[in-house]
């Protein structure tokens, strides 16, 4: 990824997003240390043989589990570059921290927006910088004291994190970075040069205008192999409504052929030809 991270422009971004808000996002917005999503229920979409992913990055589990669920290639994209370094942060963990080591780490990491200590403090963290790439490292060096990494739920407590079995798992199958497109995800079919198995929009669209998802959608379609499928969870009940009534017109629209499921807040849209 050749992008260059403006300190000053990030420092000032960060700190207008608000220590606990992220929305709304951009290059430098803070980012989740945690999912709040049950990533184990949608990642039980990602399909058998499954070569090539693209998830959101987020706070990097989605990109984990979903090398849990199968995926052999995982590609990544975020709107905000906080994203991309809190799962490197994750992927180098796994390379230097024991199970217990890992879960005190992110909890140290959710501790800091109460403590204000610089994030360079945090136990193991000097480890974890080591293995990141010099830009990222000295990215988060230069801004140890802004809230990189402030959103959601408690690690230890979220009932998010890896299994120990899991954990031992990704210490074995994930030793490098994943690659990441950093886009917002109205412009993501324009950085997309391959075709997927299994596409994870997260709950992305409880935060876009209406008149985007039918485009947006359509657009992602293009680039779902045969048998592969788009997932999307949908957290707020307007949100939810609406895509219960457009997906099928959607569906209906694409190129290809495709059937919509849906499992309580998840939506999946299926290429069967």
């Amino acid at each position: 990824m050749d992008f260059v991270p403006d300190y000053k422009v990030a420092q000032k971004q960060i700190r207008q997003s608000g220590i606990l808000n992220a929305y709304p996002f951009g290059t430098y917005s803070n980012a989740y240390i945690v999912t709040n999503e049950d990533l184990r229920k949608s990642m039980r979409f990602v399909p058998e043989n499954c070569e090539n992913a693209l998830v959101v990055a987020a706070s990097g589990d989605h990109p984990l589990f979903c090398s849990l669920s199968g995926a052999k290639h995982v590609d990544t994209f975020d709107i905000s570059y906080n994203a991309k370094c809190i799962m490197d942060i994750k992927v180098a963990a796994l390379n230097s921290l024991n199970y217990s080591e890992y879960g005190d780490f992110l909890d140290g990491l959710y501790m800091r927006r109460y403590n204000l200590h610089p994030i360079t403090d945090i136990n193991k963290m000097d480890e974890i910088l080591y293995r990141l790439p010099k830009i990222e490292s000295d990215y988060i060096h230069f801004l140890k004291d802004e809230g990189l990494f402030v959103c959601g739920p408690r690690p230890s407590t979220a009932g998010v994190l890896p299994t120990f079995m899991e954990y031992e798992k990704l210490r074995k199958t994930i030793t490098q970075p994943y690659n990441f497109i950093l886009s917002n995800i109205v412009n993501l079919s324009t950085s997309l040069t391959k075709s997927y198995d299994f596409i994870h929009l997260s709950n992305i669209f409880d935060y876009l205008i209406e008149n985007d998802f039918k485009k947006l959608l359509l657009s992602i379609m293009k680039f779902v192999n045969p048998g592969g499928r788009i997932v999307m969870e949908a957290f707020e009940d307007d949100i939810c409504f609406y895509l219960d009534f457009i997906g099928p017109k959607i569906v209906s629209m694409s190129d290809n052929r495709f059937v919509m499921k849906k499992m309580q807040r998840i939506h999946v849209f299926e290429r069967i030809k």
